[in-house]
């Protein structure tokens, strides 16, 4: 009876954690061949073309944790393809047409104070972290699409509009402007 009882304690222990999966592996941990399937089998945020394919419950989780000054994490990946080649000057596309697809990793965690990005580049580790995460919504006129972003930054006076239009400006400068990072990024169509 107690070995029938250590084998159910231990079976339940082991589907504890993040939604019945283990933690995490590590970032610089992940092996060269990871892909986007085993991204959406390990519950990440996955963006393709900026539109959110999976893990949607983990961010939503995220958000409800954070809100409740609680620490959670999350992990993103980001996925991107090149659309039609004619869309592109032909020279230029046999340039890039090889770093295609490309899938971007980041863990973003809550402490409870701050917001921290980690993420892995060529085995380089780079780190950031704010204060405050922030949400803007906007609907571009033109096509009905609207975006979504978060961004985390320690800027509580500054408006969204503002910090975004500094990358947009020939006279920015990653010196002067108000520090940020994107975390969130979805495009939604139009309905209909």
């Amino acid at each position: 009876m107690k070995t029938r009882m250590f084998a159910i304690l231990l079976c339940l222990l082991s589907l504890s954690g993040c939604g019945g999966k283990s933690e995490p592996i590590p970032l610089e941990d992940l092996p060269e061949d990871y892909s986007l399937e085993q991204a959406k089998e390990d519950g990440c945020l996955v963006t393709e073309n900026g539109t959110v394919t999976s893990g949607r419950e983990a961010w939503e989780k995220f958000l409800k944790a954070a809100d409740a000054g609680k620490s959670a994490s999350v992990r993103l990946c980001s996925y991107y393809t090149l659309d039609d080649p004619s869309r592109y000057d032909p020279d230029y596309y046999e340039s890039i047409k090889d770093d295609d697809p490309m899938m971007f990793l980041r863990d973003l965690s809550y402490d409870g104070e701050r917001f921290t990005t980690v993420s892995y580049e060529e085995g380089q580790r780079y780190e950031e972290s704010y204060s405050l995460l922030r949400q803007r919504e906007e609907t571009v006129q033109s096509t009905g699409v609207k975006i979504v972003q978060y961004i985390i930054t320690d800027d509580a006076e500054t408006s969204l509009e503002k910090i975004y239009a500094q990358l947009y400006s020939s006279t920015f400068s990653p010196e002067g402007g108000i520090p940020f990072a994107t975390v969130y990024q979805e495009f939604i169509p139009p309905e209909g």
